[in-house]
């Protein structure tokens, strides 16, 4: 049965959400929705919050800390310094030339630079989806056209498919021993009642100590790009998880994470 964890902002509710976990024997469940309503505000002692858990990600687990995470999501750095659309040339060069050999990079790669299977022609579709939604403005006011679950850049090119984001590329990722990436699909959907772009975001598995709260940081910074740019407000970020697990190791242990997530205000 799927758990429900909703609020304003998102730290309330992935903090929410992870102490729900670690109350469980397996620190385990499937089908974690965390629906956040206005996901690029940050409440009062918030980013120390944020910072804490930064900070213990870099000392007891691989290094990467919940920035780091974000940045894979959405390179708010160089969109910031350069804007858009020159942000994208510049973050594509830097990335390739410090990707290693035989990795996949990361989920804002993807998104902003994806190539026809055979013609090896490439394309853009975080910008295809910026323009389409620019378009609603004078246009008619599509709401979700064509539900997919898509995996080829080729679906959103080819006639009116809506607004969305391919991440999991089945010729590459299918024969993955781990299946990464974990997250699969992103879905922008118009609500032209409010003004506002609303996104959604489902993960196949995802760690809530080591990779959640990082995530939750690039999806609130790739939403507030998207609807910026487009011309609309931030609408309704929900985040699914469609299996969540609290690992534990992450953040020192099985006790030093039962205490940091009850240090947390």
């Amino acid at each position: 049965m799927a758990k429900v964890f909703s609020d304003e902002r998102f730290v309330p509710v992935w903090l929410a959400a992870a102490r729900s976990l670690n109350a469980t024997p397996q620190k385990t469940e499937r089908n974690f929705v965390l629906e956040i309503t206005s996901p690029t505000l940050l409440g009062a002692g918030e980013l120390q919050i944020i910072n804490e858990i930064d900070s213990t990600l870099r000392k007891t687990a691989d290094g990467i800390g919940v920035y780091t995470v974000a940045g894979t999501i959405f390179p708010q750095g160089p969109y910031l310094r350069f804007g858009r659309p020159d942000f994208y040339k510049r973050y594509l060069d830097s990335m390739k030339s410090g990707k290693k050999r035989g990795t996949w990079g990361t989920y804002a790669m993807r998104m902003m630079d994806r190539s026809h299977p055979k013609s090896r022609k490439t394309n853009n579709p975080l910008e295809t989806i910026v323009s389409k939604l620019q378009k609603t403005k004078t246009e008619r006011k599509i709401k979700s056209a064509y539900e997919l679950g898509i995996h080829d850049v080729n679906d959103l090119l080819e006639g009116e498919v809506g607004c969305e984001l391919p991440i999991y590329e089945p010729a590459i990722d299918g024969g993955r021993a781990t299946n990464i990436p974990c997250l699969s699909h992103l879905s922008f959907k118009l609500t032209p009642a409010a003004g506002a772009v609303d996104l959604t975001a489902v993960y196949r598995s995802h760690h809530y100590a080591q990779r959640a709260l990082g995530n939750l940081v690039g999806l609130s910074q790739l939403l507030h790009f998207v609807s910026k740019e487009s011309g609309y407000a931030p609408g309704v970020l929900t985040c699914i998880s469609t299996l969540a697990h609290l690992d534990v190791s992450s953040f020192g242990g099985a006790d030093a994470a039962t205490a940091l997530l009850k240090r947390l205000p």
